[in-house]
């Protein structure tokens, strides 16, 4: 039975405390912000108390994230304000009025996306909140599964092991620099720009490698689709600037180049893996710093377009991989390896350029940087 209030009474979402964090077998999780509605002394007296229904905001600024997990109840999320890339059984781009459906023990997680995250409303139809009793949160999350069930197939172990890979490029000491202003500076922004023409450029002569080379059926589809997406993206780009200077560095054009040598020399399943769960997450991350640095300038369109394409681009290899049955993977963890390193070393040769041709590059610290790149990509 509704229990009554005496007036109409108006609950803001920030009179409802926050939760940041939860414990879950000794392991503390990230939540965002997760506001459960019976921390609200009104919302707990307006809701009915049989057979209620659960209800609480969850919160991720841009770029965090709340891991995979699963619920023993049923929950469905409702996407109010902005945007999340979902994690899990499901790897799409949420919106606004999206809706969410998660049976009992499905895999489901979020990322927000740029460029404010996003707000959402998670409703259980139970007697309890996920999170409402702290000491016995109803969540489990991918680390337990593993321990409790195992790692999986080769394909699910290797994209596990991309959440380590792409956390750490998150962490990338170009991005640090970016968030710190490096960019603020006009010449700075020019040189970095220019940089990234020349990985943009390799990038466009990969997709086209993997696409010509490709030999087998289903393999060559996925490539054809990704270049017919990506085709003369870098063309786009460079004739967005009129002020466009060619850069000839020989560390830039080494590991841009061995992107693009790779397609002739590895099999199709690596080229889904260093195409998609490699380059293309990395790039994720890549506009998702610097995308709004640069929202007010004349490379304004690619760097919208590339944050919201990179995203189907991943789970387009991801969706692929899954259908492939895969027992050795040894080769597929290899060049997901290589690949890793590789980028890292990219970003960090980008950095260096772009602070040494602004100020920042003596000469007494020329040896320090290169070995900085070199230890970025070793760290991977």
């Amino acid at each position: 039975m509704l229990q009554e209030m005496s007036d109409v009474t108006l609950v803001r979402r920030d009179d409802i405390p926050s939760m940041r964090t939860v414990v879950v077998d000794g392991v503390e999780h990230w939540l965002g912000h997760v506001k459960d509605f019976t921390k609200n002394a009104p919302l707990t007296q307006f809701l009915p108390k049989d057979n209620r229904i659960s209800m609480a905001w969850v919160r991720l600024e841009a770029g965090e994230r709340l891991d995979a997990h699963i619920h023993p109840v049923e929950s469905m999320i409702v996407m109010c304000e902005g945007g999340a890339r979902t994690l899990g059984d499901v790897r799409e781009t949420m919106n606004a009025g999206d809706i969410l459906l998660v049976p009992p023990g499905k895999l489901h997680g979020f990322i927000g996306m740029p460029p404010s995250g996003f707000w959402g409303l998670s409703i259980q139809f139970d007697s309890r909140g996920l999170y409402e009793d702290i000491a016995d949160p109803w969540a489990t999350f991918t680390d337990e599964l593993e321990q409790q069930n195992g790692a999986g197939s080769v394909v699910e172990q290797l994209l596990l092991k991309n959440e380590e890979y792409m956390e750490r490029f998150d962490k990338h000491r170009l991005f640090a620099m970016v968030r710190n202003g490096l960019l603020s500076d006009a010449a700075a922004k020019r040189r970095f720009l220019d940089c990234f023409q020349v990985w943009s450029n390799y990038f466009q002569k990969m997709v086209l490698m993997r696409a010509v080379t490709a030999r087998q059926k289903g393999f060559d589809d996925l490539a054809w689709q990704h270049l017919y997406e990506e085709l003369g993206h870098n063309q786009s780009l460079a004739k967005s600037r009129d002020d466009l200077q060619t850069v000839f560095d020989p560390l830039l054009e080494a590991t841009c180049s061995w992107f693009a040598s790779k397609m002739e020399h590895i099999g199709e399943a690596e080229k889904v893996v260093l195409s998609h769960v490699v380059v293309e997450a990395s790039a994720t991350y890549f506009y998702k710093h610097v995308q709004p640095i640069l929202a007010q300038t004349d490379v304004k369109d690619h760097f919208d377009v590339h944050s919201v394409v990179d995203e189907d681009h991943v789970e387009m290899g991801y969706a692929f991989l899954r259908t492939l049955s895969i027992e050795d993977g040894h080769s597929l963890f290899e060049i997901q390896h290589q690949g890793w390193a590789m980028l890292m070393a990219v970003m960090a040769r980008i950095a260096d350029l772009t602070v040494h041709h602004t100020g920042g590059g003596a000469e007494a610290s020329a040896e320090k940087d290169r070995s900085d790149a070199v230890a970025d990509a070793v760290a991977v």
